[in-house]
């Protein structure tokens, strides 16, 4: 494997490849083909900067950073670019939360309001069928904390309530608020569905980022770093970075050909580039993409990173058993549509699961898979079965923003699951 630099006009981006790996040659082959499609992709200026790393039974077989991770400020994409993961923070956060519960200071099955007492007595918004205003009735049962990781707990985004109930995201997890206070605002709304009924994304991961707050009696920021980033190794991740570790999210205008700064547009789910007062669960967490990988690999090998148990394999077992029947669909990701990289989709706890292949020529994904991604472009997946995890980092808003982590399945199968089950 090698090197690559090109000098593209104004932009100039530096590819670096691999450390060179074991994998035959119909196995390398696919793999530098991904690397030539992650390169055309910031080329052709589809992209700014794009950060890759898989590993093939614990070993790197491909990584690299490629393009700006700041164009106006001409800082290149590297391996210590940190990114904003937004919704693959949810994996950390439930990882913490199970620790806990393997602790004994935390039970799936007790109600939400033994650990924050706002929650008691929860109401339910049900829809009126002439689609007037809808009704409000009480829930026939409590919240659990399972709920909050099996995404059954009636929790939406603030867009999904009834424009009556006046429900602004940033009330709940926006910088003008602490994790407490915004949970405790998100307490007073009635749920959208009945308990334990429908998966639904939302403010669940938030949540539960605060019933570990209260656990713990430390901020979240501080009990990930204890129950997370320390014993699996992420010395990049948390939930601010400096400036000049931070990559810039870039997408188009509405008509323009030009990538322009998007980073003011993004929501923030914390400050990003300071200590802050918000620790959100489900968006907030920044890394690397290395950091992730180690995350992934943590996964991969059943609870155990650095020679260490993080989680016990029966928990891993738990946590990655699908919890989610036909009916109570569909998956989704920040829209109501689903898109083609959570086709054949299941979840788990705070995780998503492919429940059956699929290889439609757009998504290739094998039963088994354990994968979700990020708002601004972030996509990992992990397939025990092959001994592969694999992270995409890009900082990007569009429609075309699971690109990079379709394209990353396609060859990576290639080279290791050829032939399916």
């Amino acid at each position: 494997m090698r090197f690559l630099q090109k000098v593209l006009g104004a932009l100039a981006f530096t590819l670096c490849v691999a450390t060179p790996c074991t994998a035959d040659a119909q196995q390398a082959a696919p793999l530098m083909e991904m690397e030539q499609a992650f390169a055309r992709m910031v080329n052709e200026g589809r992209r700014a900067g794009i950060v890759w790393i898989v590993a093939k039974d614990g070993k790197v077989v491909s990584q690299g950073a490629l393009g700006w991770q700041n164009i106006a400020d001409r800082i290149p994409m590297s391996a210590d670019s940190r990114f904003r993961l937004y919704s693959m923070s949810r994996a950390v956060t439930s990882v913490a939360a199970l620790r806990l519960v393997e602790q004994g200071r935390l039970d799936l099955e007790a109600p939400l309001e033994r650990y924050l007492p706002a929650f008691a007595n929860p109401r339910v918004f049900v829809a009126t069928p002439d689609d007037a205003e809808p009704r409000i009735e009480p829930a026939r049962r409590a919240l659990l904390v399972r709920d909050l990781l099996t995404y059954k707990s009636g929790f939406g985004y603030a867009y999904d309530y009834p424009a009556s109930a006046q429900l602004k995201r940033d009330e709940v997890i926006g910088l003008g608020v602490s994790t407490a206070q915004g949970i405790d605002h998100l307490a007073g709304f009635p749920l959208l569905h009945q308990p334990g009924t429908r998966w639904h994304y939302g403010f669940s991961s938030d949540v539960l980022g605060r019933v570990i707050e209260i656990v713990t009696g430390e901020r979240l920021d501080r009990a990930l770093q204890r129950l997370v980033f320390e014993p699996v190794g992420m010395k990049s991740s948390g939930f601010f970075t400096s400036a000049d570790h931070l990559a810039s999210a870039y997408g188009f205008e509405p008509g323009g050909a030009t990538l322009v700064d998007m980073s003011a547009r993004l929501p923030k789910s914390a400050d990003y580039l300071h200590e802050g007062r918000m620790h959100s669960g489900g968006g907030g967490l920044v890394a690397t993409a290395a950091d992730y990988l180690a995350f992934c690999e943590m996964l991969r090998n059943a609870g155990r990173a650095r020679g260490r148990v993080v989680l016990t394999p029966r928990t891993v077992e738990l946590m990655l058993t699908n919890t989610m029947a036909p009916n109570e669909g569909p998956l989704y990701w920040y829209q109501k549509s689903p898109p083609a990289v959570v086709e054949g989709g299941g979840w788990g706890l705070g995780v998503g699961l492919r429940i059956r292949d699929v290889d439609n020529g757009t998504l290739t994904s094998r039963r088994g898979e354990i994968f979700w991604g990020g708002l601004a472009g972030t996509g990992f997946f992990i397939d025990p079965q092959h001994g592969v995890s694999a992270v995409v980092m890009t900082q990007y808003v569009g429609a075309d923003i699971d690109e990079p982590a379709l394209m990353l399945r396609r060859f990576v199968y290639a080279a290791f699951a050829r032939g399916g089950r």
